[in-house]
């Protein structure tokens, strides 16, 4: 698992490399969520007076315990680059074209939506519950815990208009 210290650092220097003084912006906080299962992290931002600001970096801490490093390196360059960009416009930027070049400056090529992350162990090791098509046999989904979706498997199907049946994992 990667620390906080480290995950501290790895920011710092993804700030250092884009010419951000870190003096100036103390106030973002980093911090592990044990919350975020899906998201792999997040940046937060206030608005105060009409000025947009970020707040904190947010890494899940099931990420950080089961990510490859580069996909975590990745993960907080993209993160970073969400918060440098805000402050170097004053304004969130999303994904569009001026936060990719902020990726590139950083040296990530991860600047889209979703990510596809590495991990250093199965998915039988991070996931509880999995959903597959009795038709077609796909795995349609992974899941933490038992939400809506797992409980009501009966209102779902899978693209191909088979029912769907729930392996657990122990």
């Amino acid at each position: 698992m990667m620390s906080l210290s480290e995950v501290k650092n790895r920011c710092n220097k993804v700030f250092q490399s884009a010419g951000i003084d870190l003096v100036k912006y103390q106030n973002i906080d980093i911090v592990i969520n044990a919350r975020l299962t899906r998201t792999l992290g997040r940046c937060c931002y206030k608005v105060n007076a009409g000025t947009v600001t970020p707040s904190r970096l947010e890494f899940s801490k099931l990420f950080l315990e089961t990510g490859t490093t580069q996909s975590i390196d990745d993960v907080i360059k993209h993160e970073c680059a969400h918060a440098i960009a805000c402050i170097e416009t004053g304004a969130k930027q999303g994904h569009n074209e001026y936060f990719k070049r902020v990726c590139a400056r950083v040296g990530t090529d991860n600047d889209e939506c979703a990510t596809q992350a590495k991990f250093e162990v199965d998915d039988t090791q991070v996931y509880k519950y999995f959903v597959y098509c009795q038709k077609c046999g796909k795995l349609v989904g992974k899941y933490h815990r038992k939400g809506k979706v797992i409980q009501n498997l009966d209102y779902y199907s899978c693209k191909c208009g088979g029912s769907l049946e729930l392996k657990q994992n122990f």
